[in-house]
């Protein structure tokens, strides 16, 4: 949660973003592929598919990397539709995180590594037939740095009215809250810093300033309120 993998954009982004750790550590360079960088809506189904992992592990089986389910279960749980639209952008979304190519020397399960590789590794898609775009199963292969931070267990969980937010950026921010917040009642963070954690190109410093004071007075964020303050910080808190 900590790096701004995921686009904000809901158009194509064919940028490549770089990012830094504060400390200078860690970098990460995500490269789209022609299908665009994984999105905020993409990452439904890492988190999905993390959720079925997690609830094996706790059950007392061995963790696999490849993940099988029905499509129109994931459709169900994350809130979409399950018209043929809404699997055509499931597929879609598929194919941005394949395509999607991360470098980085993050470390995860106590181990540093640098290396490239895709957010899952590959897909296989059985359909019900040629002229119908509805799944009836879905496997996909996540990739081994997901999954060796998913047994090392450096995730968190994610309140189920995450799956309500409709913008990229109120997911994003409910995700900075969920890590930064902890224990503590409350988190106070500068613009500028918390612009950087979101990952945020388009916005100007200004518009980014407008949008937190939208979320704000909105206040749709689960678990967590957000304040802006003297309009160069942002304050969550617990609710």
């Amino acid at each position: 949660m900590e790096a701004p993998i995921f686009s904000l954009s809901t158009q194509r982004d064919l940028k490549v973003w770089h990012w830094n750790s504060a400390d200078g550590r860690k970098t990460l360079e995500v490269v789209p592929s022609v299908y665009g960088r994984a999105t905020m809506r993409d990452k439904d189904l890492l988190i999905y598919a993390t959720s079925h992992l997690i609830a094996g592990m706790n059950l007392g089986f061995a963790p696999q990397r490849v993940v099988r389910f029905v499509a129109y279960d994931f459709l169900i749980a994350t809130n979409r539709g399950i018209r043929g639209e809404d699997y055509n952008a499931f597929r879609q979304g598929l194919d941005r995180l394949k395509g999607t190519t991360l470098k980085t020397n993050i470390v995860n399960g106590g181990k540093r590594i640098t290396k490239a590789f895709s957010l899952i590794e590959s897909y296989e898609i059985v359909e019900r037939s040629p002229t119908d775009p509805r799944m009836s199963a879905v496997e996909i292969t996540l990739s081994t740095w997901l999954f060796d931070a998913i047994q090392a267990m450096e995730v968190l969980t994610l309140n189920p009215g995450y799956f309500h937010l409709r913008k990229p950026l109120e997911r994003r921010l409910y995700e900075i809250a969920r890590k930064h917040v902890g224990m503590q009642d409350m988190w106070l963070v500068g613009l500028d810093t918390l612009a950087t954690k979101c990952g945020t190109t388009a916005l100007r410093l200004r518009k980014f300033r407008e949008s937190i004071r939208q979320i704000s007075h909105e206040n749709r964020l689960p678990d967590y309120r957000l304040d802006l303050i003297n309009g160069d910080k942002a304050l969550f808190s617990r609710r």
